[in-house]
C-alpha cells in the first residue's frame, strides 16, 4: 500500500536499531530523511506541531534489507531454480518490499530482461541496483554512460581463461568501473532451503491445525532445518567445492596480475567484487584482503569467521521471502568457520550491501540522522544480541556495552514484516496508528 509522504513522522514505543543510539525507542522522519533517533519523550518534543504520530506497539524498526537476485542464465550458473510468484507466473520471483526489502541488486546478461526487472522493482517502490553481466571479458574502451550502473559484470565459468578475467579487470579499472565477477555455485541457498522446508511443513499440517499453529510450525521447522540441510548439501557437493576453490585461485591470480598492470591505488579504488564465493582457505582469505576485493556469498557457504579475521569486506546474498532466514543461516551454520553473529550477518545484508555498491551513499543502510529513511517495521517476539557459537565475541552481549539489539532468531518464529518505507514513502503495509 502506497502512502503520501507527510512532512514529518514521529514513531514511538518501539525498538529502533540505530548506531546513533543503541537504546532508541523512537525515530523522527522528515520527508525522505531520518532526522533523529532516541527516546519517546524527546521525539515528541522535537517533532513539529504538524508531525504525524505513530505508536509502534513494541515493533522493531531496522534498515530495510538489500536483496540480491539473478536473472536468466545467471540463476542456472549459480545452481538456483526459478520460483514463480502470484504476480509474475512466467518469470523468476523478484524480491518484494512487503518482505522487508528496500532495494534489489539484480544481475542479468540480457539488457532487455534487466531493464524489465528494474521497472518492476521500482514499480514496487524499491531501489533498483542493476548490474549488466557480460558473457565475454571486456577488452576495449566502454562508455560508462551506456551501462545501467557504474559496475560491469563478467560471468566466470570453469572454462573462462584466466587472462580474460585479467583483461576485464584492467578494462573496468581504466574506465572507472567496478568489476563484478560472478562465479558458479553448485550449492543451494540455505535460506531458500529453509523456506522450502517451511512450505513442506505447512502443506503436511493436519486438517484440524488452525492457520496460526500451522504458520508457527512451518517457521520453526524452517529455522531448525537450516544447519542440517546446509551440512548435507555441503557434504554432497565436496568435489564441486574443490573445483570452486581452484577456480577462485585462478581468479585471484588474474586479479593480482591486473593490479600489477594498472597500479595498486587505481585497482583498490574501484572496489571490485567477487560474487558467489563458497569455501576458501586462509591463504585465499589473505589474498582477497590484499586485493581489497569485496566478497558476496550466501550464508552457510563461505567461511565468514575467517574472512572477518582477514579483514575482507563481505556481503551476504539472498532473495528469500523472509530475509531473516539468511541471518539465521549465518548464525547457525554447521561449521564454526562458516558462522558469524546475527549483527554481522544483518550488517552484511544492509549497510555492507550498500557500501559494496559503486558510488553508494555513505549513510545508506543505517538509521541515523541524515540517512535516507529506508526501513522496515518487524513484528518480533523478543530482541537480543546474538553471537554465533564457537566464533568468539567481537563485542559484548552485556547491555552495558550499548550494543544495538536485533530480533531474536531463537524464538518459535522469525520476525514478520509489517511495513516497509523507502526514502520516506511507505511502500508496503500500514502506518503505525497513534
Amino acid at each position: 500500500m502506497n502512502s503520501a509522504q507527510p512532512g514529518q513522522r514521529v514513531w514511538v514505543n518501539g525498538s529502533v536499531y540505530s548506531p546513533a543510539d543503541p537504546f532508541a525507542t523512537a525515530l523522527l522522519v522528515d520527508g525522505p530523511t531520518v532526522a533523529w533517533v532516541g527516546s519517546d519523550d524527546a521525539a515528541r518534543g522535537i517533532a513539529g506541531s504538524n508531525a504525524v504520530l505513530g505508536d509502534l506497539r513494541a515493533a522493531v524498526v531496522t534498515p530495510a534489507f538489500v536483496a540480491h537476485h539473478l536473472l536468466g542464465d545467471l540463476a542456472s550458473l549459480r545452481g538456483q531454480s526459478s520460483v514463480s510468484g502470484s504476480d509474475d507466473d512466467d518469470a523468476a520471483r523478484l524480491p518484494r518490499a512487503r518482505d522487508g526489502y528496500g532495494a534489489v541488486e539484480v544481475l542479468g546478461t540480457d539488457p532487455g530482461e534487466l531493464a524489465e526487472a528494474v521497472r518492476r522493482i521500482r514499480e514496487d517502490g524499491m531501489h533498483a541496483l542493476p548490474v549488466l553481466v557480460r558473457e565475454e571479458a571486456l577488452t576495449g574502451d566502454v562508455d560508462p554512460a551506456s551501462l545501467p550502473s557504474p559496475a560491469l559484470g563478467l560471468a566466470v565459468r570453469e572454462d573462462t581463461p584466466e587472462d580474460a578475467v585479467r583483461r576485464h579487470l584492467v578494462a573496468c579499472t581504466r574506465a572507472g568501473l567496478q568489476a563484478v565477477l560472478v562465479l558458479p555455485s553448485p550449492l543451494p541457498d540455505a535460506a531458500s532451503t529453509a523456506e522450502a522446508a517451511a512450505d513442506g511443513a505447512s502443506a503436511s499440517a493436519s486438517a484440524d491445525t488452525d492457520a496460526g499453529d500451522a504458520a508457527a510450525t512451518a517457521t520453526a521447522t524452517a529455522t531448525a532445518s537450516v544447519p542440517a540441510s546446509t551440512a548435507a548439501d555441503a557434504q554432497a557437493a565436496t568435489p564441486a567445492a574443490s573445483t570452486g576453490a581452484v577456480l577462485l585461485d585462478r581468479v585471484l591470480s588474474a586479479a593480482e596480475a591486473a593490479r600489477a598492470e594498472v597500479g595498486e591505488r587505481p585497482f583498490r579504488a574501484r572496489g571490485h567484487r567477487i560474487v558467489g564465493v563458497a569455501d576458501l582457505d586462509d591463504a585465499q582469505c589473505e589474498r582477497l584482503a590484499s586485493l581489497a576485493c569485496t566478497v558476496s556469498c550466501r550464508a552457510g557457504q563461505a567461511p565468514l569467521r575467517d574472512l572477518a579475521r582477514a579483514g575482507v569486506p563481505v556481503t551476504l546474498t539472498t532473495d528469500a521471502e523472509n530475509p531473516w532466514t539468511a541471518v539465521k543461516a549465518a548464525l547457525d551454520a554447521p561449521q564454526e568457520r562458516l558462522r558469524t553473529s546475527a549483527r554481522a550477518a544483518f550488517l552484511a545484508l544492509t549497510r555492507g550491501a550498500w557500501r559494496a555498491q559503486a558510488g553508494g551513499a555513505p549513510l545508506a543502510g543505517q538509521l541515523a540522522p541524515g540517512a535516507e529513511a529506508t526501513l522496515a517495521v518487524w513484528d518480533a517476539e523478543s530482541v537480543m544480541v546474538q553471537q554465533a557459537q564457537g566464533t568468539g565475541a567481537s563485542w559484548s552481549t552485556d547491555p552495558r556495552a550499548r550494543t544495538p539489539v536485533l530480533p531474536s532468531l531463537d524464538d518459535s518464529r522469525l520476525p514478520l514484516c509489517e511495513a516497509t518505507m523507502v526514502a520516506g514513502t511507505l511502500v508496503s503495509g500500514e502506518e503505525p496508528r497513534p
